[in-house]
């Protein structure tokens, strides 16, 4: 038995019914379940649609589709581990490495100053107040295309959603490192100026360019995202 586009449909509602939110994936089960469901129609003719839909969910275990979504979130995390490191990568060949030296002498001038600590906590905090602007706008671009029932996909939702939280947990680490251990007062400022920087570009490159470059991503991961 071949399953009819309104069964296709019926599948379709059903993976969003058990929290599957993300279109790439509900293709995916949606596919794997059509081609189950049509072996068991076939295997027992008696049966209905929907007895042959929950005969195929049951073996998805008593999680449902709860292990499939776990481990494509972990393949897609790992897709945008890459992105990140390829975007990153670029600031360290030419001519992104003279404004990355550039920023690291200016950022090595500052935590020289004695009132480094103020100056740090108040670069801190603008870079806060930076991410909470990205996180809100980008987090609202996500609950508006749900809202007006657009596909949603996981690398999608990846990339405006875990844009910079690293800076955030970075950067009071250095604050830390720079006025706890003890030993080390030469080397303090230009340790930190070098972390400080990378914190900069780690945070630029998630909420600026690969934002920027998601578009171009999502086609190349998703060939019938253009539809």
């Amino acid at each position: 038995m071949t399953l009819s586009e309104q069964h296709i449909e019926d599948l379709y509602a059903f993976t969003r019914k058990h929290f599957v939110e993300y279109y790439d994936l509900q293709t995916e089960l949606v596919d794997h379940m059509a081609n189950d469901i049509e072996a068991i129609l076939e295997g027992d003719p008696s049966l209905s649609f929907e007895q042959a839909r929950d005969k195929a969910f049951k073996k998805f275990g008593v999680f449902g589709f709860m292990e499939v979504v776990e481990q494509r979130a972990k393949a897609m995390n790992k897709k945008y581990a890459k992105l990140l490191w390829h975007y990153t990568k670029d600031w360290f060949r030419l001519p992104q490495i003279m404004a990355t030296i550039s920023m690291c002498l200016i950022f090595y001038t500052i935590f020289s100053f004695e009132v480094s600590s103020l100056i740090f906590v108040t670069a801190f905090l603008l870079l806060c107040f930076f991410l909470m602007y990205k996180a809100f706008s980008m987090n609202r671009k996500i609950k508006k295309k749900q809202k007006s029932k657009e596909k949603l996909w996981l690398l999608e939702d990846i990339i405006y959603r875990n844009a910079s939280a690293g800076g955030l947990f970075f950067a009071p680490q250095v604050f830390h490192f720079m006025y706890t251990v003890d030993g080390l007062e030469g080397y303090k400022p230009f340790i930190c100026a070098l972390v400080f920087t990378l914190i900069i570009i780690y945070t630029y490159v998630s909420t600026v360019v690969i934002p920027k470059n998601a578009e171009i991503h999502l086609l190349a991961t998703y060939p019938e995202y253009s539809l």
